[in-house]
């Protein structure tokens, strides 16, 4: 009996270590370099200043599809593409956001620091609504067409 349980131990131990090394590679390769993604509409929930409120981006073009908030970091017009790891990403890409990966620098945003992306939700893709349910995700980025690090 003690035999059995000293094997079932060792094997467990062996799983743990297995796991703890996965993720850690996990971790290293693909989550340290992953973008906040979160998304917003054009109501005053989602734009709380008033002079904000004015149907346009930073940039001064009118709100649209295919828009979103970064740092100041990242110029206007820099081509931003989501690169989904987990199948949960990609369920999320073609639910929420129709398939399109492939998004353009137009808006800046008070809390958009760093490595965070702002997906822009016009009221024809259900606005607020879908924003919500998109909600925060963490993805890896390419901007202008390089893996951002």
């Amino acid at each position: 009996m003690v035999e059995r349980s000293g094997k079932i131990l060792a094997t467990l131990t062996a799983a743990a270590i297995l796991a703890l090394g996965l993720w850690t590679a996990y971790y290293y390769l693909w989550a340290r370099h992953a973008y906040i993604v979160t998304a917003y509409c054009n109501c005053p929930i989602c734009i709380n200043v008033k002079d904000f409120q004015d149907g346009k981006f930073a940039n001064n073009k009118p709100v649209h599809w295919g828009a979103v908030a970064a740092d100041k970091s990242i110029p206007f017009g820099s081509r931003v593409e989501l690169v989904p790891f987990l199948p949960t990403d990609w369920f999320s890409i073609n639910r929420f956001l129709g398939g399109q990966k492939e998004f353009v620098v137009e808006d800046r945003g008070g809390k958009i620091k760093g490595r965070h992306i702002d997906i822009f939700f016009p009221d024809s893709m259900g606005g607020h609504q879908t924003a919500k349910k998109w909600g925060v995700r963490r993805m890896r980025v390419k901007i202008n067409g390089r893996l951002a690090e």
